[in-house]
């Protein structure tokens, strides 16, 4: 590769709980070494959605982003770009009712309805209307999505209903025996590189 080819680059979105040195995003740098995997830390907790989405933003305008890789909230948020992200999104285990699962891993401690509160609104005003044009075909969704789902996601349970949300995906891989923290991740190498068109 000459020092002028640009080398895909991918972003990977962390869940919370974690951060930019998450092992998906390792996995991704071994898995596809030819790469370039970006993978920033999120602070969750003390940032609105809003503010996570402007940072999404201003790394796949600084960093020249062609695909997005998210797990857990980082799926929901991913998902969240797809009416102006324009390469493909795999969104691994996304969370699908957000404000349900903010309740489950926040439960009661300091600021979780504060929290709460804040994706409600972000929940009604991005994600809603971006599944609800999803499902009715009138071209919100600007993104090809590609979802790689648990059968036996112990936090999330069931993802059925997301793909209901969502029915013009491009693909689904089902993988049992991975749990929520899709353990499997491995396998998804060829299909993140034909999603790219790369073999």
């Amino acid at each position: 590769m000459s020092n002028n080819e640009k080398r895909t680059t991918v972003m990977y979105i962390h869940g919370y709980g974690s951060d930019g040195n998450a092992m998906k995003g390792q996995l991704l740098r071994k898995m596809l070494p030819e790469w370039r995997v970006v993978s920033p830390t999120f602070d969750y907790d003390h940032s609105t959605p809003w503010e996570i989405q402007k940072q999404i933003v201003a790394v796949v305008d600084a960093e020249g982003v062609d695909m997005m890789v998210g797990s857990s909230f980082g799926g929901y948020h991913a998902l969240c770009t797809a009416s102006w992200f324009q390469g493909p999104i795999w969104a691994v285990n996304p969370v699908r009712d957000v404000l349900s699962t903010i309740r489950l891993i926040a439960g009661d401690r300091p600021g979780a309805e504060h929290f709460a509160a804040l994706y409600a609104d972000f929940d009604q005003l991005i994600f809603q209307p971006l599944v609800h044009h999803a499902g009715d075909g009138a071209g919100r969704v600007s993104a090809p999505l590609y979802f790689a789902l648990s059968l036996d996601d112990e936090l999330l349970g069931d993802h059925a209903p997301l793909l209901q949300l969502f029915p013009h995906h491009k693909e689904v891989i089902w993988k049992d025996h991975s749990g929520h923290h899709f353990l499997r991740f491995e396998e998804l190498e060829h299909p993140l590189r034909h999603s790219l068109g790369l073999e």
